[in-house]
């Protein structure tokens, strides 16, 4: 794509736009008929009446008139993008960590019972067997290294499972991953973009039987007492977090578990990467076209300041040679005035004194520099 000049020249821009109506004239061109009745206004070109291409019998047309400013050829530049071919199709790029994942040898497998588990999900494992039931019905033990687990006890088994056999897969795939120890967070690193990944279960609301004792206790602490109660789906997700907020990219759903998902789960996060990455670069991009718009600026100030400061000089010589030259002619008409004079008389003296004033400002001649300079 780009932009293709469009030469007009006076005398044959007028002869068409006599020959054929300004619509048809404007889309031969690529331009649209309000633009080149204004090229024509700006060639200082006559355009036919109204009607004139419908009458049988059109008459004769005016000349062409002659222009104050001198304009016979006018350049515009319209925009003209590539045609592309219908036979060919744009060629997809194979991505070889995808293409990896799709291959049936190299799918990722979750056992049925937890057997050599990977340190990490040791640590978990005895991190959340301790752990007590949150706000909403999941294993929560504050400011433990095991918070990228999120379900509820029912599911512990099931979750270690599904993150050892992720875990196992991205050390085979050599993509890092860590434990951030200030957030406590599982961080992955995809084609060295980080990755900030937990996996949650889902929760359902379910109304709130008060027991006896709750009762009792709410009348005499005045405590509420809670409406409803939050009961496990076994409905896994993997939550993945980017700037400051979490996106679920991968979850049980009627098209599979979790379990089946893995391989899919990795291509998304290798997806989410090369898209990071295309961000990345157009915004360097942009910034760069940003700073190269306005280096050009900059330049172009620069350039025009240094022209006005050669026109004034200019102006200012001009000026300055204009009034050399009445101070000439009045000191020839002074001297016209006293053809006999002394030569040492005062009169002779202002006489030379007055020519080197005039040969100062005079920017076309030399002269010695005044006390004035």
């Amino acid at each position: 794509m780009g932009y293709k000049a469009i030469r007009f020249e006076r005398h044959k821009l007028f002869d068409q736009v006599w020959e054929k109506p300004m619509t048809t004239l404007a889309a031969e061109y690529g331009l649209s008929d309000v633009g080149l009745r204004k090229i024509c206004k700006r060639l200082s070109i006559p355009l036919p009446p109204q009607g004139y291409h419908l009458r049988a019998h059109k008459g004769q047309r005016p000349s062409l008139p002659p222009i104050k400013n001198g304009v016979t050829e006018y350049t515009t530049h319209i925009y003209e993008p590539e045609q592309m071919s219908a036979f060919e199709p744009p060629q997809l790029m194979e991505i070889p960590e995808i293409s990896f994942e799709e291959l049936p040898e190299n799918r990722i497998r979750v056992p049925e019972v937890l057997t050599s588990p990977h340190p990490l999900i040791v640590e978990a494992r005895n991190h959340l067997k301790k752990a007590s039931q949150g706000r909403y019905g999941r294993l929560t033990r504050f400011w433990s290294r095991s918070e990228y687990i999120s379900v509820f006890p029912e599911s512990l088994d099931r979750a270690l499972r599904i993150m050892d056999a992720l875990i196992k897969a991205l050390a085979k795939r050599n993509y890092p991953f860590s434990i951030d120890e200030e957030k406590h967070v599982l961080v992955v690193k995809i084609l060295d973009e980080q990755f900030t990944l937990r996996l949650e279960e889902r929760s359902r609301q379910v109304r709130h039987i008060p027991t006896a004792s709750e009762m009792k206790e709410a009348k005499r602490s005045y405590s509420p007492i809670a409406t409803y109660d939050f009961a496990p789906t076994s409905e896994f997700s993997f939550l993945i977090s980017r700037y400051y907020s979490a996106d679920k990219v991968c979850r049980d759903d009627k098209r599979g578990r979790l379990e089946e998902k893995l391989n899919n789960f990795i291509i998304i996060l290798i997806k989410m990467a090369l898209q990071i990455k295309d961000e990345r670069i157009c915004r360097q991009r942009e910034e760069q076209a940003r700073r190269d718009c306005e280096q050009k600026r900059i330049e172009m100030e620069n350039t025009i300041r240094k022209e006005k400061k050669r026109v004034d000089i200019l102006r200012e010589q001009c000026a300055s040679w204009y009034e050399s030259q009445r101070l000439r002619a009045f000191i020839l008409a002074a001297r016209e005035k006293h053809p006999i004079m002394d030569p040492e008389s005062e009169f002779a003296q202002w006489l030379v004194w007055a020519s080197l004033q005039a040969d100062r400002l005079d920017p076309l001649k030399e002269s010695p520099p005044s006390i004035l300079d």
